[in-house]
């Protein structure tokens, strides 16, 4: 069941909301509610990819800086 949330915006936001909907027809609160989907997914990606990295960091899984450096320098491209 949804649930209605009242937000605030800045007129600006409003105006550049309903410019997108008009240009996509879509209707405001879709757009609102697939960048409030996207913004959740990757959160939790963002969380899970943290916890993996301190869990790596704890198993001793790491690779020094000092040791790293050498082929992230490899990996540059010249300018």
């Amino acid at each position: 069941m949804a649930v209605l949330l009242q937000i605030e915006l800045e007129p600006a936001k409003i105006d550049a909301l309903d410019a997108l909907a008009t240009h996509t027809g879509r209707r405001r609160e879709e757009l609102v509610a697939q960048a409030l989907d996207d913004f959740l997914a990757l959160e939790k990606q963002n969380i899970e990819a943290i916890r993996e990295g301190l869990d790596d960091l704890a198993a001793g899984r790491i690779v020094p800086h000092k040791d790293m450096l050498p082929t992230i320098q490899a990996m540059r491209r010249p300018v």
